[in-house]
C-alpha cells in the first residue's frame, strides 16, 4: 500500500509537469487530449455500469437509508481533519475554527461521527479540498483529463485529491501496524469510496441518461463546477455559481 501511495504522487507529480499551461480557469475549449479522454471515459462508463453501480445498488438494497446516513456522516467526519488543514493553508481562520469544532463536537458527542451533532448546533458541514487549496493559491487547472476509474479532472485536481488520499487519517492511525491496516484501512477505504459513490451514481446517470453526447454532458458538468474555485489574488467578479459535487475523485 505504502508503494502504491508513493507511486500515485510521483505520477501526478509528473502529469502536472507535463502538463504545464496558462489556463486559469477550465472552460469549454480546455480539451487537447478529447480523442484520449473519450477512450477512458468509454472505460470507465462500462466499469461503473457493469461493477461499480452494482455494488453501489447492492448496498442499498442491503442498507437502509438510516444506516447509509450514518456511515456517510462517519466517513464525513473522519475526512474533517484534511478539511481543517486546507481551511489553515487557505487562510481561513473562521472556516478553520468551524471544522475543529464539527470534529470535536461529531466525535464526541456524535458517536464517533454516526451523528452529526454540529450541524443542529448551526455548525453546518461545508468540506474543502487540497484541491481547492491549490487553486486559492492560484495554482492553475491545467487541461481536462480523464482518469482510468476515477472520473473527470485536471492535473491540479488529480494532485489535490491524491494528497487528500495521501492524508486519510484512518491510513496514518494504521500505518504502523500491518496487521491493523489490512483488517482496519482496507475495508475502511473501500466502505468509505462505495458510501461516497453513491450520490455520485444518481448525478452520472441523470447527466447521461438523455444527452446527445454524455461525454460533453459530464465534462460540461466537472468544468463548470471548477468555476466556484478562485485564486485568493484574483480580483472580484460576478460569474454564476455552479456546484454539482465533483469533488471525489476522490
Amino acid at each position: 500500500m505504502n508503494k502504491l501511495k508513493a507511486l500515485v504522487t510521483v505520477s501526478c507529480l509528473v502529469l502536472l509537469s507535463a502538463c504545464t499551461t496558462t489556463i486559469h480557469r477550465a472552460d469549454e475549449n480546455a480539451d487537447p487530449y478529447e480523442n484520449v479522454n473519450r477512450k477512458i471515459f468509454e472505460f470507465n462508463d462500462g466499469f461503473y455500469r457493469n461493477i461499480g453501480f452494482p455494488i453501489e445498488r447492492a448496498y442499498r438494497k442491503i442498507t437502509t437509508k438510516s444506516i447509509r446516513n450514518r456511515v456517510s456522516d462517519f466517513v464525513s467526519n473522519m475526512d474533517e481533519p484534511i478539511s481543517t488543514v486546507n481551511y489553515l493553508l487557505q487562510l481561513k481562520p473562521k472556516e478553520t475554527a468551524v471544522s475543529v469544532a464539527r470534529f470535536a463536537i461529531n466525535s464526541t458527542l456524535g458517536l464517533a461521527g454516526l451523528f452529526d451533532v454540529a450541524s443542529g448546533w448551526g455548525l453546518e458541514q461545508d468540506q474543502t479540498t487540497t484541491g481547492a487549496t491549490l487553486a486559492s493559491w492560484c495554482i492553475a487547472d491545467g487541461p481536462y483529463i480523464v482518469v482510468p476509474l476515477v472520473g473527470p479532472s485536471t492535473p491540479r485536481n488529480l494532485i489535490g485529491s491524491s494528497a487528500d488520499f495521501l492524508a486519510d487519517p484512518v491510513y496514518w492511525m494504521t500505518i504502523n501496524d500491518a496487521n491493523y491496516s489490512a483488517k482496519i484501512s482496507y475495508p475502511y477505504t473501500f466502505v468509505k469510496y462505495v458510501s461516497k459513490y453513491e450520490s455520485y451514481m444518481d448525478l452520472y446517470e441523470e447527466l447521461t441518461k438523455n444527452a446527445v453526447d454524455p461525454y460533453v454532458a459530464i465534462r460540461s458538468a466537472y468544468l463548470q463546477n471548477q468555476q466556484k474555485y478562485r485564486c485568493r489574488f484574483a480580483e472580484e467578479e460576478q460569474a454564476p455559481s455552479y456546484d454539482f459535487d465533483f469533488d471525489i475523485e476522490e
